[in-house]
């Protein structure tokens, strides 16, 4: 877990490291999880050729891959060379709470509690850089409703990394408290005839965890939290 002062993607393009073998697994593991969530999207996503810091910013090339195929590479142990980079929005509420957001049912990560974030795809591409403050802002008020000036993202952010994962979290801060905060995304998830959410919580301690929370989710909150 790195402080840093931004984000550095470039798309590029590369042969991925999946062989006829793979494909023929990715494309069954594929039917198996659409029989089983139907709502599932099989659309072109990004996955990075590895992630370093490099002059207190997080650095990564980006290449397009089909989300059936990240899919199944992020339930394979191997990294293979490659790697999760995506960007987190870590809302922190004026009384001192951390919402993370808890996956609906229909989605890849169902169950899963973490903060708002989404796979990087190729609207968050802009003249060929990746742009993950954006993918963040846009991924925040998809999911809960939040924008500015109720969430406002600050110059705190931090490369954390884990297991075939390198998150970018932006630290974002509001001027409502969590019970404020809840309602209101209580009130965004009932308007979406097809929300990513199945609800939210509020975390003020690392305690409060459950194995729901991907690794980097527990190593970056008790520096949100001050702890």
């Amino acid at each position: 877990m790195i402080p840093v002062a931004g984000f550095d993607g470039v798309l590029t393009t590369a042969d991925l490291p999946f062989d006829a073998a793979d494909r023929a697994a990715i494309a069954a593991h594929w039917a198996s999880e659409i029989a089983a969530k139907p709502k599932l999207f099989d659309g072109r996503v990004l996955i990075a050729l590895g992630a370093r810091v490099e002059a207190n910013r997080l650095v990564a090339r980006h290449v397009e891959i089909g989300f059936s195929a990240f899919h199944w590479w992020r339930l394979r142990s191997e990294a293979r060379g490659l790697s999760n980079v995506f960007g987190a929005a870590a809302v922190v509420t004026a009384d001192g709470a951390v919402l993370l957001g808890r996956m609906g049912a229909h989605t890849a990560a169902a169950g899963m509690s973490y903060f708002p974030c989404g796979t990087p795809d190729l609207s968050d591409v802009v003249d060929g850089r990746v742009d993950l403050e954006r993918s963040i802002a846009r991924e925040l008020q998809e999911e809960t409703g939040l924008a500015a000036p109720v969430a406002r993202p600050c110059p705190e952010a931090f490369a954390v990394f884990a297991p075939k994962v390198a998150a970018y979290v932006l630290r974002y801060e509001t001027d409502l408290d969590a019970n404020e905060l809840e309602r209101r995304i209580a009130a965004h998830l009932a308007a979406d005839p097809e929300p990513e959410l199945a609800g939210v919580v509020f975390v003020r301690s690392v305690d409060a965890l459950t194995e729901t929370s991907p690794p980097y989710v527990r190593l970056v909150l008790p520096h949100l939290l001050g702890a």
